[in-house]
């Protein structure tokens, strides 16, 4: 087992051609190691992480390298709003399924599992939605993070749920996230944020 790839290596494991590489390390999309020698390494967990936000499969040589995928749920109406969202939570590592509210919200919900909600807020106190998965018995403990108008925060606060104000920041939206799931966000979604102890 590698616990340190080459460019090389890392290039035929990504399917890229090594230039390719190369430049994500430059970019500091893939974090990268120096040998004393000068030469770059890429460890097999850097590897793996860089591999999952980027939606790349893992091959079975990493399968235990990655970090595990926290299930979000999206729930909003189809659109632009939505696919942003979606992308914004998949490129911080998590994995990602969204849906329409109403019916198609409470079949997801109940096949997909998730750890977290976030819901675009159609209404100061979540609306119906929001309703249907606080009297939901397997998801009224799951978090729920309403994305909304600045003017409603208080409200969806007031209503049991972390209120991030709309169009959300990557920043604001992953703090939330992290506060609702107890995880470090910049991590991938996945490790749990280290309890101070005094």
């Amino acid at each position: 087992m590698n616990l340190y790839y080459t460019t090389f290596e890392a290039a035929q494991v990504l399917g890229v051609s090594l230039p390719t590489v190369v430049n994500w390390i430059k970019a500091r999309r893939i974090r990268a190691h120096r040998t004393p020698g000068g030469h770059r390494r890429i460890a097999r967990e850097d590897l793996a992480t860089f591999m999952v936000r980027q939606g790349i499969p893992l091959p079975d040589e990493l399968s235990d390298a990655a970090p595990a995928r926290r299930k979000v749920l999206v729930i909003a109406e189809a659109g632009p709003a939505r696919e942003g969202t979606a992308r914004q939570l998949s490129q911080a590592g998590f994995a990602v399924e969204q849906v329409s509210p109403g019916f198609p919200a409470g079949a997801a919900a109940a096949r997909f599992g998730p750890e977290a909600v976030v819901l675009h807020a159609v209404a100061p106190d979540g609306g119906e939605t929001l309703k249907a998965l606080r009297a939901d018995r397997e998801l009224m403990n799951v978090p729920v993070v309403t994305l909304g108008p600045a003017g409603w925060v208080e409200a969806l606060r007031a209503a049991g749920t972390s209120a991030v104000a709309a169009p959300p920041a990557a920043e604001s939206l992953g703090q939330a996230l992290s506060g609702a799931l107890g995880v470090d966000v910049r991590n991938g979604g996945a490790r749990k944020r280290a309890r101070r102890v005094e």
